[in-house]
């Protein structure tokens, strides 16, 4: 695989997760901001989201939204789609260093 097929790769994991998790609306969500009301459990109630130590934990796990994910896989599929057009598989690695870095983490390979 070469790195473009990687970022590709990349992006198509992080559409289908942020995908699998979006609903047009709020309430249908699986996940929401605090004090939304949750019906995805048993019965209806305050659910948490998840449990964080530290306001600051809880903030970033809320920016980083079904929306950054989407963002994310539009920034390396067209990163891929780039290479693929402009630059040698041996070189794309060169190229685009940083954009393969954050495909490799969702890919979970090497950085």
């Amino acid at each position: 695989m070469n790195p473009a097929d990687e970022l590709a790769a990349a992006a198509d994991k992080l559409r289908a997760l942020a995908t699998a998790v979006s609903a047009p609306e709020p309430a249908l969500q699986p996940f929401h901001a605090e004090g939304c009301d949750v019906t995805q459990g048993r019965t209806p109630g305050l659910y948490d989201v998840a449990t964080t130590q530290t306001p600051e934990l809880a903030n970033y796990i809320a920016a980083m939204d079904p929306t950054v994910g989407l963002a994310l896989a539009d920034w390396l599929e067209t990163t891929a789609a780039k290479l693929n057009h402009s630059t040698h598989p041996g070189w794309q690695d060169h190229v685009e260093p940083h954009a393969l870095t954050v495909a490799r983490a969702i890919l979970g390979g090497q950085p």
